[in-house]
């Protein structure tokens, strides 16, 4: 379950923290997950329509057997998997899923030719640092082609002091979800999981001022853990060389795949899906 920051009250102010997206059914807006689209199949045999959901993210090979980090939102209601990118197309299962820390793994039936260095953090992540993000947001899973965004680091923690999170500047895009958040090494130091908005509600006036936008990621011994739960031999290495991010993206695009998935009827009706640009309608549950 996301938990963000409990209500500051100060008079009629009121500190609030609203999950711009990440896990399903705690968001405000937007799932991480991203592209939505909506077709339809007539079935001439039964006289009917069947509409029939996708949403796309990212994800990471972190092996040569082809297991894959993604976030558990991404695949949540999943019934069919496909990965495309630094691999050709090719079809996954869920192998399992940690839905405390929205995270999942996928196995790919193939060797995969790259996968992701996971960083042994001799040299710890610091506020300021810079970090970069490599995925597949917006409309990214059309072209095929991965984006970056660089970014730094806020707090190695979350807005609480969780020490499953770490807070990383502003820069995340609907579709990021699941990727790799790589240090100057391109060695993974978190998954990327959520925007977040800060604001404060005027609850005499009704109205709300925004304090600041930033972004989550679960933190690296928490991915180590989930993988060594699960029997994952993963490779780890020094980050101590400096790589431009032009470099670094060149590294990533070799091992960051585009993670789709396909949905039932029922599913898409629960996630109240209806189209290509579609809104998660549901209000968030309260953050205790």
């Amino acid at each position: 379950m996301m938990i963000l920051p409990r209500n500051r009250k100060s008079g009629r102010k009121t500190l609030k923290n609203k999950a711009v997206f990440g896990l399903r059914r705690h968001t405000f807006i937007l799932p991480l997950a991203a592209a939505v689209l909506i077709s339809t199949h007539p079935s001439y045999l039964f006289a009917q329509t069947q509409m029939i959901s996708y949403s796309s993210g990212t994800g990471f090979f972190v092996s040569s057997n082809g297991y894959v980090i993604t976030n558990n939102h991404v695949i949540d209601g999943c019934v069919d998997i496909k990965l495309y990118g630094a691999v050709p197309e090719i079809e996954a299962e869920l192998v399992a899923s940690d839905e405390k820390h929205d995270l999942a793994l996928l196995k790919a039936q193939l060797s995969a030719p790259n996968f992701a260095n996971l960083s042994n953090q001799k040299q710890p992540l610091r506020q300021g640092d810079p970090v970069i993000i490599v995925g597949y947001p917006g409309q990214a899973w059309k072209t095929g082609q991965t984006t970056t965004n660089q970014a730094q680091i806020l707090n190695t923690k979350g807005p609480r002091g969780e020490e499953h999170w770490l807070e990383f500047s502003d820069t995340l895009a609907q579709g990021n979800s699941g990727g790799p958040l790589l240090d100057a090494s391109a060695n993974v130091v978190g998954v990327v999981v959520a925007k977040v908005r800060s604001y404060i509600h005027n609850e005499l006036e009704n109205t709300e001022e925004d304090v600041r936008h930033f972004d989550l990621a679960i933190t690296l011994p928490v991915v180590r853990d989930f993988l060594d739960d699960n029997n994952i031999t993963y490779v780890e290495a020094d980050s101590g060389l400096y790589l431009s991010a032009g470099h670094a993206t060149d590294i990533a695009k070799r091992f960051v795949v585009n993670v789709r998935c396909r949905y039932d009827e029922q599913a898409a009706e629960r996630y109240s899906i209806q189209n290509a640009n579609t809104q998660i309608t549901g209000e968030p549950e309260e953050m205790r």
